[in-house]
């Protein structure tokens, strides 16, 4: 389905009618939905104490304004709660007295006022600080000021108004098509900006003032483009559109030069893609592909019933929307059309039901798992299609276990011969399996429909539609064959170990992701393992023993980053610039794996071909200290 065209040369008007009394936050929410800002449910990682918090330079005695505390209290639209790297800038909390005044002539404050300045966010290098008026702390919504060039200038007409703007500052380069114009081509060409003038309108928000820089942002059908004046300017002109074919029509019109695609920018934010999966047809004998499962028998079978104190436990009339129980109904589990998971264990000596906002939807599927110990595992998911898994005995994680960008169908655990595993289904037909131990996953794309799944101890995965149940045997060893490499990772005390940026405590997660079954997942993580082991100046501690995982996950035909991964492998061997000697063992452990890769050189794929020439290359050029 093609998607709905936002002209934001119309934004303008929709900034006025905002302004005359529509929900504080309803103009912020639109703009980061329209473009491509999901909220990842779960609670975020970044609190409002989370930046900056010296105890110094703060009064006490000032109100913090209205909506900065909503905004640091909505799950929903503070996008910077959960992933600050967007935003490249840091908080304060709380708001702290700036050591530069209003100007008494600035005509920010009357002659008399309170000339202090409450900064709640700095830009990431410290160039400048924004915050609002102490004089105007009372206010809900108060202007904010930015510093510039050693005085206080207003940026936003009020608080929220400064937020959303922030937001199409930093999200289109983020989520959008970019195209960056340099200063040189416009100062060579001024009819470039004459024809954005006349070609787009204002988005009608204040010029925006960071590093130099006096921006004003014009809009055109799902394009926004950034008009940089002043001498911080590198590029005058920005484009950021949500489509490409968006952005080379706004190009052509200001006849700037957008030829070979290396000028355009994709988007560095994707969501992960669905399924483009038909419904469910599991016919008995049928067998995967890979082996990792067969169907045992295609027949009907209700799901197991669950007691009816489970649904007793949403007291709301017509909130119910989701119950499961354990195996012998000690733990009983319900879940409201809120997003809260009732949880009731029946043999504790005092019951109590523990009820937990734990999604910012519906909860649509539940299961529980009571395992050895006697801890009870609960697994939740809702219609945003965000899946939670937590101990009762503990604080649920703040992140989500698992998220796609449909609905959660159904959910199973169990304790197999592996030990505790989990199961969910989601709407568009996929079906992931995890191995708690190792943090082993498999994704089985099954086929939509799917109303139920159960999991028996002795690995029977069953999954109903409105035709009936089909009992799949998984074969765990084939399901999660990098089992035992999540294990062997949990070996090593990678926290003793350096990378070229630090401590290696990320290195067996990433690892870990390489195997992942999603292609966008295994590229990132293969992605940030170059950033943290290759370096020209010094080898990595903690690429010794990494290379040997790299080298199994590079054996698995079945891996989707087989050719970047390859080529890491190949740059580290490539130590000829390591200083002391320190690339001697990096360079003999990726040796050591030559004769189990060598086969590589006849890979069907050509890109592979390539990346195991550079491989044998780089450890003959490479000599030993």
């Amino acid at each position: 389905m093609t998607p709905e065209i936002i002209d934001y040369g119309q934004f303008a008007e929709r900034l006025r009618e905002w302004q005359q009394g529509r929900p504080r936050w309803e103009l912020l929410d639109a703009v980061q939905r329209e473009w491509g800002y999901e909220d990842p449910g779960g609670e975020p990682g970044h609190s409002r104490w989370g930046g900056e918090n010296q105890q110094h330079g703060i009064d006490w005695e000032l109100p913090v304004p209205q909506a900065l505390n909503e905004w640091w209290d909505s799950s929903s639209v503070n996008s910077f709660a959960f992933k600050p790297r967007l935003y490249w800038v840091h908080t304060q909390w709380p708001p702290k007295i700036s050591e530069l005044e209003a100007e008494p002539d600035s005509g920010l404050v009357e002659d008399d006022g309170d000339p202090r300045v409450c900064v709640f966010m700095s830009e990431y290098h410290y160039s400048h600080e924004w915050g609002y008026l102490a004089a105007e702390a009372e206010l809900p919504d108060p202007r904010v000021v930015v510093s510039v060039g050693g005085e206080w200038v207003v940026q936003s007409r009020s608080l929220s108004e400064f937020l959303t703007q922030l937001a199409f500052e930093r999200m289109p380069a983020h989520y959008g098509w970019t195209l960056r114009v340099p200063r040189a081509t416009v100062d060579a060409d001024p009819e470039i900006v004459r024809r954005l003038e006349s070609s787009y309108r204002e988005l009608g928000l204040l010029p925006w003032q960071e590093m130099d820089t006096d921006a004003l942002s014009y809009g055109g059908p799902d394009a926004v483009i950034r008009h940089g004046r002043g001498p911080g300017a590198d590029f005058r002109i920005v484009i950021n559109a949500r489509t490409r074919d968006a952005l080379v029509a706004v190009a052509e019109t200001l006849g700037v030069d957008w030829s070979g695609d290396k000028a355009i920018r994709p988007p560095t934010e994707t969501p992960e893609p669905l399924e483009d999966l038909g419904p469910l047809t599991l016919a008995e004998g049928e067998a995967d592909s890979r082996g990792r499962w067969t169907v045992l028998a295609r027949g009907y079978s209700a799901p197991p019933s669950v007691p009816g104190a489970a649904a007793s436990l949403v007291q709301t009339p017509g909130a119910l929307r989701a119950v499961a129980a354990d195996r012998d109904a000690t733990t009983l589990v319900a879940g409201d059309v809120d997003g809260v998971v009732h949880v009731l264990e029946t043999d504790d000596e005092s019951p109590e039901t523990i009820s937990l906002t734990l999604h910012r939807a519906p909860v649509s599927a539940l299961a529980c798992l009571k395992v050895g110990n006697g801890m009870r595992l609960v697994l939740s998911g809702d219609e945003n299609g965000v899946v939670r898994y937590w101990s009762t005995r503990r604080k649920p994680m703040r992140v989500p276990f698992a998220r796609r960008r449909t609905r959660v169908r159904a959910l199973a655990a169990a304790t197999m011969e592996t030990g505790p595993a989990l199961a969910a289904a989601w709407d568009d037909g996929l079906v992931r399996l995890w191995d708690l131990d190792s943090d082993a996953v498999a994704g089985l794309r099954l086929g939509t429909g799917i109303r139920f799944l159960g999991l028996d101890d002795d690995g029977t995965l069953r999954v109903t539609d409105a035709d009936g149940t089909a009992a799949l045997r998984l074969d765990t060893a084939k399901l999660w064959p990098h089992r035992d490499l999540q294990l062997r990772l949990d070996g090593v005390d990678w926290g003793s170990l350096w990378t070229a940026r630090g401590p290696g405590h990320m290195i067996p997660e990433l690892i870990g992701k390489v195997a992942s079954d999603d292609k966008k997942t295994a590229m990132d993580a293969v992605h940030d393992l170059y950033r943290l082991l290759v370096s020209k100046e010094a080898a990595s501690t903690a690429a010794v023993p990494a290379i040997p995982f790299l080298v199994d996950l590079m054996t698995d035909p079945d891996n989707l980053s087989r050719s970047t991964l390859l080529l890491l492998i190949a740059d580290l061997a490539d130590v000829r610039q390591a200083r002391g000697g320190r690339g001697d063992a990096q360079l003999a452990a990726v040796r050591e794996a030559l004769p189990v890769l060598r086969y590589l050189h006849d890979d069907p794929e050509s890109s592979i071909r390539w990346a195991a020439n550079e491989l044998e290359q780089n450890c003959a050029a490479s000599p030993a200290s």
